[in-house]
């Protein structure tokens, strides 16, 4: 493998750590048990991917090529409309934690976008199936973000009055 594929995975393990760093920090932080909730399982998540990551990047080094993990697992379905409802019962609009939220969305899609291009520039199936994975999981976390993000932003435009006159 190329000096390139090293290079992408130390990339990946660093967005995973601060992404990891964030959501434990915004989990202590919090006062609502459903933001600590989403924060805390996210940093879970981004700790497996790190842990998968820290495998690649060790049998690269010493074997020159990725790991043959058999199963990485699956992309968890995080559209959790109860979830998105306790939040937006928990937690004001323009809150910490609502800048919590929307300040992860930017971390899942720069990672996503790290993990499409490096996906893109693949040498191997392998190597691709790996950067899909992870560019999967990201848009999972940043869809759900999105959901929160738009019920506290209906909440404020509807404390407001923001809605047109019928």
């Amino acid at each position: 493998m190329s000096d390139r594929a090293i290079e992408a995975i130390k990339g990946a393990i660093l967005l995973e750590r601060r992404g990891q760093a964030f959501y434990r920090k915004v989990a202590a932080a919090t006062d609502s048990k459903a933001v600590e909730e989403v924060f805390a399982t996210m940093a879970d998540e981004e700790m497996r991917h790190e842990e998968v990551l820290e495998k690649h990047y060790s049998s690269l080094v010493s074997q020159g090529k990725l790991a043959a993990l058999k199963d990485l697992g699956q992309v968890e379905d995080h559209s959790d409309e109860t979830l998105t409802a306790r939040v937006r019962e928990e937690i004001d609009a323009a809150s910490y934690e609502a800048a919590a939220i929307s300040a992860a969305m930017g971390l899942e899609k720069e990672a996503e976008a790290f993990y499409a291009k490096n996906r893109d520039r693949a040498e191997s199936d392998l190597e691709r199936d790996l950067y899909d994975w992870l560019a999967r999981w990201e848009h999972g976390h940043m869809e759900m973000l999105a959901d929160m993000d738009r019920a506290l932003q209906e909440e404020i435009w509807f404390e407001n009055r923001f809605w047109p006159e019928i």
